[in-house]
């Protein structure tokens, strides 16, 4: 369907523009004697060489005068209708690359090749938003593939022509302008507002569970949410580190938001301890995996200390879930069911922070190696921690590995590949 229409809306423009191409094609004959068109092999649908056509706009790689021209009001662009016609283009899709462009850029590797699975296109989002180097090319490349959708194909059109009309500098300024105020504000801004609307949910009723599970298996599974209790009640200390930071990223709907989220952790503290009284197990006030993470916690710097929540994040999805599917049904299976849906999100609210922090191919190096050492050496320590639990429960520490490594592994391709737009 986006093919016929864009094949009937090529041959209308043709007609239109076909006094424009005229005069272009005059212009340049006499104001710029030499080719008229400038061709060139880019690459197109499922990696397939085309030639796109253009007016050429330079002369020993000096743009002309009527070549600026051309450039700035992006009319050098229209013979673009013919590959919209032979159908290697469509009008609003990534922008074309030459080979040599995907080999310098390394985006021939096979995880991208999505980029290729449509039509480049006479304009789109990177092209909207150019000049920011290759990583933001991507980002909004991808991003498109995403969400294309016929609404989204019009506002990108309309664009391109206000663009045109009033100038690529100006309407492209305000274009990041916009962006830089959603990512930095009102995302997180919604966050706060997520979390202060948990905060107003019931308190969940936590009753004693202990019918129907025998001591050898409800024992351990206190002992193990007591530890946990341990871990959800001490995140203060982050709250209060990051008023005196000034970093990309965090802004006062930040700072609101992670205090918040400091606010649901101490939530599931309180729930996890009516889970071990349910249970009729005790309370402790210290363990050697708390000790340490807290002690870890205290050397590393602030964005490290995030990373290690986004850890702990993990870590609470993939054990309230394997706890609650192996225990009798009843109140505080419903509890920890709770606890791993709110993770879920926090999860997520982390995974923002760092996709906004990752700008260049350096900082997602030093991530991905961090982020594979620490989950790992937290997963270990865990699994250790509470073999008896899982011995208890007959969940075997393979399976509990996989899971977690599943969820990690997840959770990094989630924050490398792209940033919304």
């Amino acid at each position: 369907m986006k093919r016929i229409l864009e094949f009937s809306l090529a041959l209308i423009a043709l007609a239109v523009f076909s006094p424009v191409l005229l005069g272009i094609f005059l212009l340049i004959s006499v104001l710029d004697p030499g080719p008229i068109f400038f061709l060139q092999e880019r690459i197109g649908l499922g990696k397939k060489v085309f030639r796109i056509w253009k007016f050429r706009t330079l002369k020993d790689g000096i743009p002309t005068k009527i070549g600026s021209f051309l450039r700035s009001t992006g009319l050098d662009e229209l013979p673009q209708i013919w590959n919209i016609i032979k159908g290697d283009m469509s009008i609003v899709g990534p922008r074309p690359l030459t080979e040599q462009d995907i080999r310098r850029l390394g985006w021939g590797v096979e995880s991208l090749d999505r980029r290729w699975s449509i039509r480049p296109g006479i304009t789109g989002l990177s092209q909207l938003y150019s000049g920011r180097g290759s990583k933001y090319s991507l980002c909004f490349d991808l991003s498109y593939l995403k969400r294309r959708s016929f609404s989204l194909d019009q506002q990108i059109v309309i664009l391109t022509l206000v663009m045109n009309l009033f100038g690529k500098k100006r309407i492209r300024n305000l274009l990041w302008t916009r962006l830089q105020k959603r990512d930095r504000g009102y995302f997180w801004g919604n966050w706060a507002k997520h979390f202060r609307k948990n905060a107003d949910r019931p308190y969940p009723i936590v009753q004693e569970q202990v019918i129907g599970f025998i001591p050898q298996k409800r024992l351990p599974v206190a002992k193990s949410l007591a530890i946990f209790q341990l871990g959800e009640a001490g995140e203060g200390r982050i709250a209060r580190d990051i008023d005196h930071i000034n970093i990309y990223g965090v802004d006062p709907n930040y700072r609101e938001a992670l205090k918040l989220f400091v606010k649901e952790e101490g939530r599931h503290a309180r729930i996890l301890g009516d889970c071990v009284r349910a249970l009729r197990g005790e309370l402790i006030q210290s363990n050697w995996t708390e000790k340490l993470f807290h002690f870890g916690r205290r050397l590393l710097g602030t964005r490290l200390k995030l990373m290690v929540l986004l850890v702990a994040e993990v870590i609470g999805i993939c054990f309230y879930k394997k706890i609650a599917e192996k225990i009798p049904f009843g109140s505080v299976k419903n509890a920890l069911l709770h606890i791993a849906e709110d993770e879920e999100k926090h999860l997520i609210f982390h995974c923002t922070f760092f996709k906004i922090r990752l700008k260049n191919p350096i900082t997602r190096f030093l991530f991905k190696t961090m982020w594979r050492f620490l989950s790992f050496a937290a997963c270990v320590s865990v699994l250790m921690d509470h073999r008896k639990t899982f011995k208890a429960l007959e969940i075997p520490i393979k399976d509990c590995y996989l899971q977690f490594k599943n969820i990690s592994r997840n959770t990094e391709r989630e924050i490398l590949q792209t940033f919304f737009v």
